[in-house]
């Protein structure tokens, strides 16, 4: 059976025990049941309160509760019993002396990043029929130039290159103009961007449950820079799964319309604080799967509550290689019933099932996660020379 992670968006809802399950409620209706033997995470936002007996009952079953504020940016997150194994933390520890090392993870990092967003330039060429031959060669010679990198700044540097080409020719993925021109995100200033912004801090929760479940220390990376309070490990092991996850499912959302111009709203400095409306999202969407562009593999058979974002995981560049814009544009956000739809199918993609080309095994994105993170504890731990990114085809 699969775990799940809940998201509780509605302010103003509380969270307690009932018997041997947890109730969300509000002004005497049940907003949702949470079964703890089903339940791996739950992801809560601003306005949203935890008695005293369903915080025992979230540790008692090894439940994280992330906590973001009214802007969906992370406050913090409870966490249950892990398997804190201080032997591996030792050897993460002793690999940031290890220079040849460092070097070796940082350059799969970057190639595994840069190999899917060629893949997807590639799909977007070929499905959208753009011509992007310019961008792709682009994308390898600088491929070429982050195989020979000698060290990490190098590596930093052509990621931040490619980040640069890449979304420069994003919106050629949409079927129809989102309007798209560069990555912004402190704070979002388009549609595009909010939905990015949203769903790479989603990922990066995802993955640093993951690192955390496993015993490792998600502050002590390699490729972003070690920092006070910021989980460089999770920004790591998450690069690769921006492109494969994130960026193909905005495609997918805006393309099948289940996102449009009505699902976001702009807030400007007088109005940000003021209360939103609590209407409720329709369930009757297309299904994101059916997208081919955010299928992993070509060949494969598989079909394809309220927040204002101002801040998401950044990459070692800061912005994905680009800066913010001025500060006249004022915030674009998803409503609440636009990020309903948008966690829902978040989840249906993290559930879809493809091959996994190093583990020669079906597993879904979910389960990749953590067979990635699984991964550099066998890198870590010597067992295999290299850490192999997870690529599409």
């Amino acid at each position: 059976m699969s775990m799940l992670t809940v998201y509780i968006t509605t302010p103003g809802t509380k969270i307690f025990k009932e018997g041997d399950v947890l109730k969300v409620m509000k002004d005497g209706a049940t907003y949702h049941t949470i079964f703890p033997f089903r339940t791996e995470q739950v992801v809560v936002f601003g306005g949203v309160e935890v008695s005293s007996s369903a915080m025992k009952t979230f540790l008692r079953n090894g439940i994280d509760v992330v906590f973001l504020n009214k802007n969906g940016h992370y406050n913090g997150k409870l966490i249950g019993p892990y398997d804190t194994n201080v032997l591996l933390r030792r050897m993460q520890y002793r690999m940031l002396d290890d220079a040849t090392k460092c070097v070796s993870f940082a350059r799969s990092v970057v190639q595994g990043k840069i190999r899917n967003q060629l893949v997807i330039l590639q799909r977007v060429s070929r499905f959208q029929k753009r011509d992007l031959k310019k961008e792709v060669q682009s994308f390898r010679q600088i491929l070429e130039g982050a195989d020979q990198a000698p060290g990490i700044p190098e590596l930093r540097g052509f990621e931040g290159a490619c980040a640069r080409v890449y979304f420069s020719v994003f919106d050629k993925g949409f079927v129809t103009s989102q309007g798209f021109t560069k990555r912004v995100r402190r704070p979002p200033t388009d549609p595009v961007n909010a939905v990015l912004s949203f769903l790479y801090t989603v990922l990066f929760n995802r993955v640093g449950s993951a690192i955390e479940r496993l015993g490792l220390d998600p502050y002590v990376g390699i490729f972003h820079a070690i920092g006070y309070g910021s989980q460089a490990l999770a920004l790591d092991l998450m690069e690769e799964f921006r492109p494969i996850i994130v960026d193909t499912l905005v495609f997918s959302l805006f393309n099948l319309s289940i996102v449009g111009t009505e699902d976001f709203r702009t807030i400007s400095s007088e109005t940000r604080d003021l209360p939103q409306s609590e209407d409720t999202a329709s369930t009757n969407v297309p299904d994101v799967l059916k997208d081919r562009m955010g299928s992993f593999s070509e060949t494969a058979q598989e079909l394809f509550q309220d927040y204002e974002l101002t801040e998401e995981p950044a990459t070692s560049m800061g912005d994905d290689g680009h800066g913010t814009m001025g500060a006249r544009k004022e915030p674009v956000l998803l409503t609440r019933p636009a990020l309903q739809k948008v966690i829902l199918q978040f989840e249906r993609k993290l559930e879809t099932e493809f091959h996994h080309p190093v583990e020669n095994v079906k597993m879904t994105y979910r389960e990749a996660i953590t067979a990635q993170v699984r991964q550099f504890v066998s890198f870590l731990r010597g067992e295999q020379e290299t850490y192999v990114p997870l690529v599409m085809r």
